[in-house]
């Protein structure tokens, strides 16, 4: 059997805890380190007078290299109804956007699907960025109401 006592600094002093409390809590150390390491390597992003307004990423993929950090922390299984009611209710989206015009279906699947930005989407069919906000919130309306039905 294996005696090993687990300790975390609480207010400078030792606190005894279990196992499973002491690696949640280091997981969480290093999860805050990571991030932090990582607004390091940003760039400032300066206003007129050098005052520090923000930080762009150092990378591209910053972003998505940090929700992906804090998903394997907070991996959560879904139960088996939860997986049954996510699939029906994908199936019903997919009914209802093939009541759709092709055109509105290409581009709530550019957006959705294949992950593209608006303005990316708006290169793409020759378009403003404006007018595919304004056509992706009627689009979603229709699909409310073919849902709703």
């Amino acid at each position: 059997m294996n005696d090993r006592k687990f300790f975390i600094n609480v207010n400078r002093a030792q606190v005894e805890v279990t196992k499973e409390v002491y690696l949640a809590y280091y997981r969480s150390k290093r999860r805050d380190r990571y991030f932090e390491r990582d607004l390091k390597t940003e760039t400032p992003i300066r206003d007129k007078s050098g005052n520090i307004t923000s930080y762009a990423p150092a990378k591209e993929d910053s972003l998505e290299r940090r929700m992906d950090a804090g998903e394997q922390f907070a991996a959560v299984q879904k139960s088996v109804e939860d997986t049954v009611i996510d699939r029906l209710m994908a199936e019903d989206l997919h009914k209802a956007m093939d009541k759709l015009p092709a055109s509105d279906r290409a581009l709530i699947n550019a957006l959705y699907f294949r992950g593209l930005t608006e303005r990316q989407t708006a290169v793409v069919f020759g378009l403003s960025q404006k007018a595919i906000n304004k056509r992706k919130v009627k689009i979603l309306m229709l699909l409310k109401r073919i849902l709703e039905n």
